[in-house]
């Protein structure tokens, strides 16, 4: 039997396939994939009331998703006897505690990000909390994963390539900086892997966000920034695209976004 051609059409849609793949993911953390907001409001009002002040909720909303640093500054400002770096590891133990007792998930994140892991698209996490709480955070979502206990959730293996957090030196969120080392980063990384490396842009790579000031720290990247609604209205921010849950969102529909994007360009 002599082989047959190959079919144009079932060639350009395997390549339509093909091409509609994310090069990566950039995760927020807080409120994002996780909801740890509820540890950061309970902490920031705990360690206030702990020395006579008083922080509300409208305080804690002031700072979602800030430098943790100015965080401090405002409480130091508002009459805290401690340092700025003080504050800043008095919350991180708090929130970290709180995260090893309880910790929710925002909804369709662990799925989502599990589907990115399975389909082999490197994934990094960029958050302004810093390595006390973000190990917490990582090392619970891997045991969740590695249960097995929900299908769509199971994966035995990093669920991450690359952490980057708020104290390793960088300018934090919203400064661009994060997510353009995670970028470059993960670049080098597939580079070592692999032995005919696709060349990684950050115009094709994700980043998942909640908050403004994460949502200005992506857009400056340059990379394809989805906003997820939480506590804060981000609907008129610059976002490419807004959805109210990520258990609307595949790795193909990320894939699809991105090329949408990229053909609109001048």
């Amino acid at each position: 039997m002599l082989p047959t051609s190959p079919d144009p059409a079932t060639e350009t849609a395997s390549a339509a396939a093909a091409s509609a793949r994310p090069h990566a993911v950039l995760w927020d953390m807080d409120g994002t994939l996780v909801d740890t907001e509820p540890h950061w409001f309970a902490a920031e009002a705990d360690l206030m009331g702990s020395h006579g002040l008083v922080w509300t909720d409208e305080d804690s909303l002031s700072v979602v998703g800030g430098d943790l640093e100015e965080t401090g500054r405002i409480m130091v400002r508002a009459g805290i006897p401690l340092g700025v770096r003080e504050v800043v590891d008095a919350l991180c133990e708090r929130v970290a505690a709180g995260v090893r007792r309880e910790l929710e998930l925002r909804p369709g994140a662990l799925e989502l990000l599990v589907a990115l892991r399975r389909e082999g698209i490197p994934t990094a996490l960029v958050t302004n909390s810093e390595s006390p709480v973000a190990d917490v955070v990582v090392e619970k979502l891997g045991a969740i994963a590695a249960s097995g206990e929900d299908p769509a959730t199971s994966w035995d293996g990093p669920l991450f390539d690359l952490i980057v957090t708020g104290n390793i030196g960088l300018p934090v969120k919203p400064d661009p900086a994060p997510y353009v080392f995670a970028a470059r980063r993960l670049s080098a990384l597939v580079s070592e892997r692999q032995e005919n490396p696709e060349e990684l842009s950050i115009r094709r790579m994700v980043a998942i966000e909640d908050s403004l000031t994460g949502i200005r720290s992506a857009i400056g990247s340059g990379a394809f920034v989805l906003g997820v609604s939480n506590l804060i209205d981000i609907s008129d921010v610059g976002l490419d695209r807004e959805v109210g849950s990520l258990s609307e969102v595949t790795p193909a529909a990320l894939g699809t976004w991105v090329d949408e994007r990229e053909r609109r360009r001048p």
